[in-house]
């Protein structure tokens, strides 16, 4: 099932069961886009790896900011809208989409060993960021809410 059948079906549904069909929807879809984070993969297509693959930790989840960002927005029965990121997560968009292009690295300073505290200026650097969705339209998740709400409805009858 894609996601128009599944507007469809949803537009079928009388009108007592959409406000308990938008809370199934809001949280199906919140679990689905967490669980890309464990998969590394959306909609059965695996993330680009890591350039440098990491000794612990997975892909994208270094302090777990960014899974515990994905959150319902807005639940109604016209639609359904979930978000990710927040004011300590602002890049949550490059992740899910990638980005390629120039960015700036503030004056910082940076200890080494052999010269201690070495002050580094501002300058760019390229940055090619693949990306790595864990949110979007997905024929997963359209078939899963589809099964939740059957299986919603038969609780009904």
């Amino acid at each position: 099932m894609n996601f128009n059948e599944l507007e469809n079906y949803l537009s079928s549904l009388p009108d007592k069961i959409l406000d308990d069909a938008a809370e199934i929807v809001a949280e199906t879809a919140t679990s689905y886009y967490k669980e890309r984070f464990r998969e590394k993969a959306f909609d059965g297509n695996p993330w680009a790896p890591a350039k440098i693959p990491r000794r612990n930790g997975s892909l994208l989840i270094d302090s777990g900011n960014l899974m515990g960002s994905i959150r319902p927005a807005y639940v109604g029965r016209d639609k359904v809208v979930i978000s990710a990121g927040n004011d300590k997560v602002d890049y949550a968009k490059v992740h899910n989409e990638g980005f390629t292009g120039r960015v700036t690295v503030p004056a910082h300073v940076r200890h080494t060993s052999k010269y201690g505290n070495v002050e580094v200026r501002e300058h760019t650097r390229q940055a090619n960021i693949p990306a790595r969705p864990f949110m979007g339209r997905s024929d997963e998740l359209a078939e899963e809410i589809h099964k939740r709400l059957e299986g919603y409805i038969d609780t009904l009858k």
